[in-house]
């Protein structure tokens, strides 16, 4: 589920796939385990074991698995279903069970890339990661990443790279290179010529 490769266009390679942090898991398990623990409970010490009592048994046993069902199912799989992906060229988000929304941000739109962390967060290496583009919309928020700091680094990777290909040499347009300094090399072979 989430992110499909056959959507990559050619030449167009995966830096990394995510899902979210598995902290967005720990409540739905927590449920699991109450409504496990519940069931046992009343199964064993609260229902009496007479006959008459077993509808009362069944209708417990059935709210645990409605529980655990909207719960504990539901959010592992939309979990499942929700993926970040960045390529050489984009910047892919899939989210959904039933309806899909997807979002793909190409990597010429992204200006900058940050983050945010709560002290939980810091703890796990989890946080939001927020995607400012040149859309009127401009900021794209990405919840709950595993390894932000990491994703944040790798983005702005790729950022850098597409600023250094635009100030590479074009032997077809006869561009010069430009160097740290600002400076192009056709300048330094004229001023060196004085």
């Amino acid at each position: 589920m989430g992110f499909n490769r056959s959507e990559l266009a050619s030449g167009e390679y995966v830096i990394f796939h995510a899902r979210a942090h598995w902290k967005v898991l720990v409540a739905p398990v927590l449920v699991a385990v109450v409504a496990v623990v519940c069931w046992l409970v009343f199964w064993v010490k609260v229902i009496p074991e007479e006959a008459k009592w077993d509808w009362l048994r069944w209708t417990v046993l059935a709210i645990c698995l409605l529980a655990v069902l909207i719960w504990t199912v539901a959010p592992f799989v939309r979990w499942a279903c929700r993926t970040d992906t960045l390529t050489n060229y984009r910047l892919i988000s899939r989210e959904g069970v039933f309806k899909r929304t997807g979002r793909d941000i190409p990597m010429d739109r992204v200006h900058a890339v940050s983050y945010q962390q709560g002290l939980i967060e810091r703890l796990l290496g989890a946080g939001t990661l927020n995607v400012q583009t040149a859309a009127q919309q401009s900021d794209v928020a990405l919840d709950d990443v595993a390894h932000v700091k990491r994703r944040q680094l790798q983005i702005n990777e790729q950022l850098l790279d597409r600023d250094f290909e635009a100030v590479r040499p074009d032997s077809a347009d006869g561009r010069a290179a430009e160097d740290a300094s600002g400076r192009f090399a056709d300048d330094r072979e004229d001023r060196s010529a004085d």
